[in-house]
């Protein structure tokens, strides 16, 4: 890894305690914003230390786009070259094409836990007296009042105290139920994905069919035929680890797929694209038995929460504090933006977390709120697999924006990876879209039959 020259400290008036519950990108992130800041950090994870990287049955790369990028320059790092892909365009598999295209550009694929080893790393050497580590650890109990936390570890338990909390611990945090049951008026919404997933591994992008040069550093999407769709981001071997989506319910699931014909007739009817000359070749060695061995994973829930603090010593960060559907790709990018963004608030608070905390709240949220209702309405549930009206509402409005610039902007989705678009201007910025395309489908309909009768009457008149 190359070292990047720690960044100047951010405004701390004298050095004080974090604990940071939960050792992924957001938690480790974080620890290394706030030993910039100069406060003393521990960070506490339940995974054992000696974790390796995601498992291919389970896992896919993330991939970062500038808003994720950003944070982790702010904060000095720099990714291992060779354990990351700079993704250089999308291809969109379909019976008629596949053609490598420039989406994507810009943005790094990785997998998640070479993300938080990497940032472990990062802390270690440059900060190894601000920044302590903690493996097999898990948080039983929480005293917000107290400003104590008591961890389980395998030689017994222990207790911290801290002057500020970080709540990093995902999706079913432990940090924001404790925040539920002892902070009156705080409030926690989920909405669940309806969609399942799980990993299949295509082997080689080399050797995927009709595969040229650039197809190993490709995001890779099969639209499929409703409601099935997959989708593979690129990973630092070259292997497509793909992942396979189907609904939770009707009468396409991964609980009515239980045999390797299933599977082939699965492949056969709606992603035809994938293996050439099925019927005759059939599929690819333990391809089926993989599949069918694995547990499939929720898409994930949208987590909404009234705020994101105590007021003064505790704080949801990421998943904990504002989870999302995976359909735009969001989730880490989102995460890690709000590390950058908490630091910025404590900064200009000059360390008073009193201030900062709640001006974190009234900053973030607007955002947080929008990304998860953008989550929703692009490709989240079944629109991962039926995206006709998608395609025909981006290319409606590329073409109005070519034809009439000042009056329709480009597809406001295409900023979600601008890190100087905030989420909640994306948002408006769809929502009046929506409405200009309302508009034109109104016009459309009430020229159609004008146009009719006008035909009508001037056949009659001369015919």
């Amino acid at each position: 890894m190359v070292n990047s020259p720690p960044a100047k400290p951010l405004p701390s008036d004298k050095k004080r305690k974090a604990v940071v519950v939960g050792g992924g990108p957001t938690g480790t992130l974080i620890a290394l914003y706030l030993a910039q800041a100069d406060w003393n950090v521990s960070v506490y994870e339940r995974r054992s230390v000696d974790t390796k990287a995601s498992s291919n049955r389970r896992s896919f790369n993330i991939v970062l786009n500038r808003r994720g990028l950003k944070a982790l320059e702010d904060a000095g790092v720099q990714l291992p070259p060779e354990q990351h892909v700079y993704i250089q365009g999308n291809i969109r598999h379909t019976e008629k094409d596949s053609t490598l295209r420039k989406g994507s550009r810009n943005s790094v694929s990785v997998d998640r836990h070479t993300l938080a080893q990497s940032l472990i790393t990062e802390g270690k050497n440059r900060f190894p007296d601000n920044i302590q580590y903690y493996f097999d650890q898990t948080l039983l109990q929480l005293n917000i009042q107290d400003k104590s936390a008591l961890f389980q570890e395998a030689s017994g338990q222990h207790e911290e105290k801290f002057d500020l909390l970080v709540g990093a611990d995902g999706i079913s945090s432990t940090v924001r139920h404790s925040m539920s049951s002892q902070l009156q008026g705080f409030e926690v919404r989920q909405h669940a994905d309806n969609m399942m997933y799980k990993i299949c591994n295509l082997g080689l992008a080399e050797n995927l069919p009709g595969a040229t040069a650039g197809w190993a550093d490709a995001f890779h999407v099969w639209p499929g035929a409703e409601p099935v769709t997959m989708a593979a981001p690129p990973s630092a071997d070259g292997f497509i680890r793909a992942v396979l989506i189907l609904p939770q319910e009707g009468e396409i699931t991964f609980d009515t797929i239980q045999t390797e014909a299933d599977i082939s007739a699965l492949f056969k009817a709606k992603l035809p694209v994938v293996f050439h000359n099925l019927d005759q070749t059939g599929l690819p060695p333990d391809f089926a038995q993989d599949l069918l061995s694995q547990k499939a994973a929720h898409g994930g829930f949208t987590t909404l929460c009234n705020r994101f603090e105590d007021g003064d010593s505790v704080v949801l960060l990421g998943d904990a504090a504002h989870s999302i559907w995976p359909s735009l790709g969001q989730g880490c990018n989102a995460a890690l933006e709000s590390c950058r963004i908490f630091a910025e608030r404590l900064a200009q608070a000059q360390g008073d977390l009193s201030l900062a905390l709640p001006a974190y709240t009234r900053v973030r949220k607007p955002d947080t709120d929008a990304v998860a209702r953008l989550s929703e309405i692009g490709f989240g549930g079944n629109k991962r697999a039926s995206n006709s009206l998608f395609m025909a509402k981006v290319s409606t409005l590329m073409l109005m924006h070519k034809l009439l610039p000042k009056w329709f902007k480009g597809y406001a989705l295409f900023q979600m990876g601008d890190a100087d678009v905030p989420y909640a201007d994306i948002w408006r910025q769809a929502q009046t879209q929506e409405k200009q395309l309302l508009g034109l489908f109104a016009i459309v309909v009430g020229i159609v039959p004008t146009l009719w009768i006008a035909f009508q009457i001037i056949h009659k008149v001369w015919l």
